[in-house]
């Protein structure tokens, strides 16, 4: 069932700052491991850099919120992002439940994010079952009509999804993306440099671009997959997040930021997990 639905309006500022979140996999229990990192103590360490950034206005939560899809990861998740004291959006990842339409938190199950000069949308990949991710009907629909509403307005479009909608250059990860991606980039490339496109699912900083639309990825909260790996590898760089600034303009910026006050030592050795 797509729990995703309903427009959110944020006000800002004339430019907005939008922090994304991704690949948190926080476990049933506290202190729950991936490849041997503490997943909450980690993401609680990004959360100290995000509140170290200054005032943002958003957070964008990009799948795999949990590890085993327990409630309690997602109550945990929520209890760590609020003192942060500003909205935000999910999305599931193939990590996570099937959020039914009155899931206790759907108040984060935005279909739209309205900012003063900027539309979010937000895309579910997750397809029950497996690991690679589908756009179904409704979510190329939604995108139509926002692709549709941008052209219209003349309002710059921030798409977000769980799996990347482009390769990234790891062959384990690029057969595991979203099988039908091409759908929703030809859909989006009348919009050029007017949409942008963040994803999670990699575990990595990446950015390519089609038609003009530019096309990012982002380091994980908790562990990191190696860039250009063929298989499964984990990496050694820390966990982070990316912030981006959405100007007026249209025009628009982003970093990636990552932990520097605390270090992790994760599994290098790891074959994989489940």
């Amino acid at each position: 069932m797509n729990a995703l639905s309903g427009v959110a309006t944020v006000n800002t500022a004339a430019s907005s700052r939008v922090v994304q979140l991704s690949d948190t996999h926080l476990m049933r229990e506290v202190g729950g491991q991936l490849v041997g990192i503490d997943t909450d103590r980690s993401l609680a360490a990004v959360c100290r850099l995000v509140a170290a950034q200054g005032p943002i206005d958003a957070l964008l939560l990009t799948g795999d919120l949990a590890g085993d899809e327990a409630e309690e990861a997602y109550a945990r998740l929520d209890a760590a992002i609020t003192p942060l004291g500003v909205p935000s959006f999910w999305l599931p990842g193939n990590h996570d439940a099937v959020w039914s339409d009155d899931h206790w938190l759907k108040s984060h199950f935005k279909r739209t994010v309205q900012l003063p000069h900027w539309d979010i949308l937000m895309l579910n990949t997750q397809h029950p079952g497996a690991v690679a991710g589908y756009l179904a009907g409704s979510e190329i629909e939604a995108l139509e009509q926002a692709v549709d509403y941008a052209h219209a307005m003349g309002r710059p479009l921030l798409v977000a999804t769980h799996h990347p909608l482009m390769p990234v250059g790891c062959a384990w990860l690029d057969e595991i993306g979203a099988e039908n991606a091409q759908a929703a980039l030809q859909r989006l490339a009348p919009l050029g440099e007017k949409a942008v496109v963040i994803s999670g699912h990699v575990h990595q900083d990446s950015g390519q671009a089609y038609h003009g639309v530019q096309c990012l990825t982002v380091p994980s909260t908790c562990i990191q997959f190696a860039p250009g790996s063929a298989e499964f590898q984990v990496d050694a760089q820390a966990p982070g997040c990316r912030m981006l600034t959405l100007h007026e303009s249209g025009e628009w910026e982003t970093a990636v930021l990552r932990v520097t006050d605390e270090t992790f030592a994760v599994d290098l050795d790891s074959p994989g997990y489940a």
